[in-house]
């Protein structure tokens, strides 16, 4: 420490301030990087205390749950479409609107607890009726099956022939959910 203090008093005043002022300059930066990492420690432990609250709280909802899907299980047994049931009965519904569309079974999404199945209809250049009344239907059917995807296209007609109805290309995705008995 004498070391450091004779070469310090032998500099010249200039050099005295000069040095005193940098060393400051380097302990704020060093002090304000302390504290911007303390802040950024807190805000993290703030968002992973949230987290485990509300994993705790979906804890705590776990056993209603389950007894609320196990009355759903119970409410649609022998009622719920499987994947052949669902194919089978959503063409039917299609044909009575309109036979001429297009028909395809997707991926069955497989959970713990229930299986997901899924068939898209597509209808091309039908009217706002049909479109309307396949969707009334699929809607008549509920909470056996549901539409869980629309996509309606409008085609409008050509500038030569504005009196033409609007046609609509419609693609439903039309689901069923299957419990698995445990």
């Amino acid at each position: 420490m004498k070391y450091l203090e004779k070469i310090f008093f032998r500099m010249q005043d200039r050099e005295q301030k000069l040095l005193v002022v940098a060393i400051a300059i380097v302990l704020v930066v060093a002090c304000l990087k302390l504290l911007q990492n303390g802040i950024e420690r807190f805000q993290s432990w703030k968002e992973i205390n949230q987290l485990i609250e509300s994993h705790e709280m979906i804890l705590r909802l776990k056993p209603s749950i389950d007894r609320a899907l196990e009355e759903q299980k119970i409410a649609q047994q022998n009622k719920s479409y499987d994947k052949k049931n669902l194919s089978n009965r959503v063409s039917s519904l299609a044909d009575q609107v309109f036979p001429a569309r297009d028909y395809r079974e997707l991926d069955t999404e497989e959970r713990e607890r229930y299986s997901q199945h899924r068939v898209r209809i597509t209808f091309k250049r039908s009217s706002y009726d049909q479109v309307n009344e396949f969707a009334g239907l699929i809607r008549g059917e509920s909470p056996y099956m549901f539409l869980s995807e629309v996509k309606i296209t409008p085609n409008y007609p050509p500038k030569s022939r504005p009196y033409d109805p609007t046609t609509f290309d419609a693609v439903f995705e039309v689901s069923s959910v299957e419990f698995i008995n445990q």
